[in-house]
């Protein structure tokens, strides 16, 4: 009887993780379609001149995909490093975005990432 209930726990258990690798358990805010629509577009550069002249901050304009970070997206940027520290970065990503907190961005919303050099 041990062994049956140890048996059926595995089974439930491997079926769960088979179901959460295949078809996910968190529901998708846009359809698959624009996700991957989304992914596609890279990066935009804002080149509206007032808008670059108000915090003196170099940024590109770039929608979020899944699994991107702040960070994750400076260092796409600048070729996997960081030329400044990890605190600069969110100071000048609050600066660019209303103070906007990098833990709150969002799938397929665009937001004025800083650029380094």
């Amino acid at each position: 009887m041990k062994r049956l209930v140890i048996f059926i726990s595995i089974i439930i258990l491997l079926y769960s993780v088979y179901y959460d690798l295949s078809t996910g358990t968190l529901e998708m805010i846009t359809p698959k379609q624009s996700v991957t629509a989304a992914s596609e577009t890279v990066a935009e550069v804002d080149s509206t001149p007032e808008k670059q002249e108000d915090t003196q901050i170099p940024y590109k304009v770039m929608e979020v995909k899944p699994g991107d970070t702040v960070l994750s997206m400076v260092e796409d940027l600048t070729d996997g490093t960081l030329p400044v520290t990890i605190e600069q970065v969110i100071s000048d990503f609050e600066t660019l975005n209303k103070k906007r907190s990098p833990h709150e961005i969002q799938i397929g919303q665009r937001y004025k990432i800083p650029l380094y050099k």
